[in-house]
């Protein structure tokens, strides 16, 4: 079979473009690889001929910034120039409507992959957190980019999602669940590793990663960790925090016992200080941060629109959204049970070892031959072998 893949990020950056990469690397390892096209290329070990970028859309990243509409649809507008002939085309949503038309022009069977909930979901979700907190700047999803993103289900054959989350939001927006195919990320467990000794049980540390925003539902974490009041604990929120969650947030920068590290590139690090992990999302996909925190053996309190694999009581503890209540008994149920923290974290690790970047390649070359099996593409035959995990 013969792919061409595209994704509007930098191959082999972080976040999405990570993910992409992973999958873009299994793809080629597998010989099946036609054309990657992206925004433009990090350090990548995949052959020149195979990708195709352009690094002018460094400077339209730059002056777009937080404008991605305008950002994916010029890169859309350029990737679609260069969609040949092929099995499947695979392109990220919200970034490939024009290329998504191409690809159907020319005979190819084409999979959309939606790192979040379906956007209907995802656009009343966010904005009813909007809503609540008062953020009136913008609506949750740009109007250009809902009508993109609808656009492309229309043409769309399939969909490639993380987590269940994911699926049955598009399951209850009246998708056939025979288009949709569940592809979880993974994570590198030979980087995020346990930390060599035991954290010290005379203190406590919660660790959030990600953007401190509305949508991770930082709001109820820090109202929640500030009527705990607990003795010898901390919590570290490590990310930038966003506008929409600055007004909020200003009134705990101050507070005795939260520390706001920003940003920092060097997450395995804070894992492997951190005595348990949160993450209260009110809308993702399936957040990254998750797996890397079970990989370093940490319990992690999540919510189910995190996309986590976790299981509740198994891996962590799994809370609403929104519920202050709830999220601060787990804190506490972990805060105060050295040995719960110490099991939960042991089966998170071993859980996550099937969910290693192998393990996601195999399953996204499962799917890509599962949907040519049902257009009748091809019969039968072994499933190409993916890539060895990266070391990122």
């Amino acid at each position: 079979m013969q792919i061409i893949y595209t994704q509007a990020a930098k191959l082999g950056g972080s976040g999405i473009g990570s993910i992409a990469y992973q999958f873009i690397r299994a793809i080629a390892q597998s010989g099946s690889l036609k054309k990657a096209i992206v925004a433009y290329s990090g350090d990548h070990d995949l052959p020149d001929r195979q990708v195709q970028s352009f690094p002018w859309m460094r400077v339209v990243a730059r002056l777009a910034r937080d404008n991605h509409p305008v950002r994916d649809s010029i890169f859309d507008w350029a990737a679609s120039r260069y969609i040949g002939e092929c099995d499947i085309f695979h392109g990220w949503s919200h970034q490939c409507l024009y290329s998504l038309r191409r690809a159907r022009q020319q005979g190819a069977i084409t999979c959309l992959e939606r790192p979040n909930s379906h956007d209907n979901n995802a656009q009343r979700l966010v904005q009813e957190e909007y809503d609540r907190w008062g953020f009136r700047e913008h609506t949750a999803v740009r109007p250009l980019g809902l009508r993109r993103g609808l656009a492309e289900y229309a043409i769309a054959d399939h969909f490639i999602v993380p987590s269940v989350f994911v699926h049955d939001s598009f399951l209850a927006e009246g998708v056939d669940q025979s288009r949709l195919h569940l592809v979880p990320y993974g994570v590198d467990i030979e980087h995020f590793i346990p930390p060599n000794a035991t954290p010290p049980r005379d203190r406590f540390i919660l660790l959030f990663v990600g953007q401190v925003n509305l949508r991770k539902g930082v709001p109820y974490l820090l109202q929640a960790w500030d009527q705990l009041n607990l003795p010898k604990a901390e919590l570290w929120m490590a990310g930038r925090v966003s506008p929409d969650a600055r007004e909020f947030v200003t009134d705990y920068l101050n507070h005795k016992s939260i520390r706001f590290l920003g940003h920092t590139h060097d997450t395995r690090s804070l894992y492997q200080q951190a005595s348990a992990f949160v993450l209260p999302s009110i809308e993702e996909g399936s957040a990254l941060v998750t797996y890397e925190a079970m990989a370093t053996a940490l319990p992690i309190i999540y919510t189910y629109n995190t996309g986590a694999i976790a299981r509740p009581n198994m891996e962590g503890l799994q809370v609403p959204i929104r519920e202050v209540d709830a999220l601060a008994a787990a804190i506490e149920r972990l805060y105060t049970d050295a040995e719960l923290c110490r099991s939960l974290g042991q089966s998170g690790r071993k859980r996550v070892e099937s969910y290693t970047w192998r393990h996601a390649g195999a399953k996204l070359l499962a799917a890509y031959r599962t949907i040519l099996q049902r257009h009748g593409r091809i019969d039968s035959g072994e499933i190409p072998q993916p890539a060895p995990p990266l070391h990122q």
